[in-house]
């Protein structure tokens, strides 16, 4: 952990990217699921696009502006979370097969964001502004953003 992010803050970090949706963007390689059956599959009713959901919560929708290919999220475009009428997160990049995949930014209602390639490097923008070199790894529940790339100082 790099030592100019106190402890705890990092450790708030984590638990939140590990919470919202818009942190976590890819199911367990749970394959396309489009029959409604699956709550690791979401589908946005006005585009009926579907897109991978590593964390189902309860009044979650989805919102896609982009394109749609063999029903799923693809191309460049933009993925807003919507949890209970609130927005809870956007995903804007390109995405394949209904998952981010390549260069992308994910932000979080609170202000936090993460900006670079899904999976590899990137800057992760905390709620204060302060701005920290950081990866976005795949692993069983989705994207997660791991600790600052040691070594490395963004202002």
């Amino acid at each position: 952990m790099k030592r100019s992010i106190p402890g705890l803050a990092w450790g708030v970090l984590m638990a939140s990217a590990l919470v919202a949706p818009s942190w976590a963007q890819t199911a367990p390689d749970v394959p396309p699921d489009l029959s409604g059956n699956s709550p690791f599959w979401i589908q946005d009713r006005e585009s009926q696009c579907w897109a991978a959901n590593p964390h189902p919560q309860e009044n979650e929708s989805i919102a896609w502006s982009g394109m749609c290919e063999g029903g799923l999220v693809s191309g460049t475009g933009t993925l807003t979370w919507i949890r209970a009428g609130r927005i809870t997160g956007r995903d804007q990049g390109t995405f394949k097969e209904g998952r981010l995949a390549g260069r992308g930014k994910i932000t979080s209602v609170d202000g936090t964001a993460y900006e670079g390639n899904f999976p590899g490097n990137g800057v992760l923008t905390l709620p204060d502004g302060r701005k920290v070199p950081a990866r976005s790894v795949r692993d069983a529940s989705g994207w997660s953003i791991e600790e600052p790339i040691p070594g490395e100082e963004t202002k």
